[in-house]
């Protein structure tokens, strides 16, 4: 651990401020984290709409499906793929959270200065590791709203030429 080197509490007058930080810190990642999240099932629940009612809409305005066109395979693709990059991206990481275990078991014999900058610092690697994975969520939805888009522009021409 960073500033291991037993320093006094006068090395760091912050400390009770930014414990106070922590909890509000862990709250923000955690909304962030719900919000990736959410906007990932957005995504899917669009992708599978369109999926339906493009042919669907086709059948009723054509009276006619060609499902042996290769735009309803790639519109069909590309959703395959929305649904797969969705699943991936929700079982992504989950938010890490500090171990009241390990504080309990490894932590408490501390001062209460030094137990507050021990938490500081872990609570530091959490938020680290959240946001790597939050980042990672999002590049899961930028694909996944490139495919969804793919899918519409194929939908779309699979109606036209049906």
């Amino acid at each position: 651990m960073e500033n291991s080197e037993n320093p006094d509490e006068s090395q760091y007058p912050s400390t009770d401020l930014a414990y106070e930080f922590v909890q509000s810190s862990y709250d923000i990642m955690s909304s962030r984290f719900d919000s990736a999240n959410s906007r990932i099932q957005n995504i899917l629940t669009w992708s599978i709409g369109i999926t339906a009612a493009v042919p669907l809409f086709t059948q009723i305005a054509m009276r006619t499906m060609d499902i042996k066109s290769l735009w309803f395979f790639l519109a069909l693709g590309t959703f395959v793929l929305t649904v797969i990059l969705g699943v991936i991206a929700q079982k992504t990481g989950g938010v890490q959270l500090l171990d009241p275990k390990v504080l309990y078991n490894e932590n408490l014999s501390m001062s209460h200065w030094e137990f507050k900058k021990t938490v500081l610092y872990w609570s530091g690697e959490a938020f680290n590791a959240n946001n790597k994975t939050i980042q990672i969520k999002s590049r899961y939805i930028d694909l996944m709203t490139i495919l969804l888009g793919l899918e519409i522009v194929f939908a779309v021409m699979w109606v036209i030429k049906t």
